[in-house]
């Protein structure tokens, strides 16, 4: 499924303990995690390789399963470190950013900095884990996927439906209700859902199922359910245009990484790519 886990670590204790979950994918995936860094130029990589490697036992890793890579921040970043991190994690074939969310940045205070420029620099997902993720020792079971009514949100199902069959996975599909919309029985408000688990079986002939949660909070709903079902990931887009009895997938994405207790698999369509 990945090749190499990359998790970018900056000294702090919640960029180690997305660098444990990397670790969890790496062994699910069988592939390389690498802790990466960004450096100013050459002359400071050995210091930081040091530097890292030395912390590794102290947060539970082990030098032996994980390479230290300092990223020389390349001229076109502009001095930016997540765009470095992109670059990178572009240039390194079958990679996937794991990453935590510092609550610093311009993404609503949830999303840091590095990360949301990671994110927009990307074409693929990257997988935040945000200040609440629990230790998780395991990288099996459920994925969320809420959907909003709006196409932007359903551009994650497809990678959902691919990681479900790579990780023997079941995807839930949920739709959050945050108003009492009035409908003639719970078969048609479930409608919406029940087609997409429908359509994305037909392509993968893998379980899927649906789910319609309410609410007054869409974020809470999905976080709680998450944590009801005990799912492993909740996958969804960064951006949805959605009329108002739904939600916005943008605002929402950001309140789920705030306030869930598992790691949120991140997508920005491509076509959002300069927005």
């Amino acid at each position: 499924m990945f090749q190499h886990i990359l998790v970018p670590v900056d000294g702090s204790d919640r960029a180690w303990a997305a660098a444990r979950f990397g670790a969890v994918v790496a062994d699910a995936c069988a592939a390389d995690l690498e802790i990466v860094h960004v450096v100013a130029d050459e002359s400071h990589a050995g210091e930081m390789r040091s530097e890292l490697g030395r912390s590794l036992e102290e947060h539970g890793l082990s030098a032996a399963n994980a390479a230290i890579v300092p990223i020389v921040a390349p001229p076109e970043s502009d001095g930016s470190a997540g765009a470095a991190i992109a670059a990178y994690a572009e240039a390194v074939d079958g990679s996937m950013v794991v990453m935590s969310s510092t609550g610093r940045g311009r993404s609503a205070a949830v999303l840091g900095s590095v990360a949301d420029d990671v994110l927009r620099s990307m074409f693929g997902p990257i997988i935040v884990v945000g200040p609440h993720v629990q230790e998780i020792e395991s990288f099996s079971g459920d994925l969320i996927v809420p959907v909003d009514g709006s196409d932007f949100s359903e551009k994650i199902l497809p990678i959902a439906g691919a990681w479900g069959v790579a990780l023997g996975a079941r995807p839930w599909i949920v739709e959050v209700i945050t108003e009492q919309v009035p409908t003639s029985s719970d078969m048609l408000e479930s409608s919406y859902p029940h087609r997409l688990a429908n359509a994305l079986y037909a392509q993968t002939h893998h379980e899927v199922e649906f789910e319609v949660l309410h609410g007054d909070s869409a974020a809470a709903s999905i976080a709680s359910y998450a944590g009801r079902v005990d799912a492993r990931l909740i996958m969804m887009t960064t951006h949805g245009r959605t009329g108002m009895k739904r939600f916005t997938t943008g605002s929402t994405a950001s309140s789920v990484v705030h306030t869930a207790t598992v790691p949120v698999v991140l997508y920005r369509p491509p076509v959002l790519a300069l927005d």
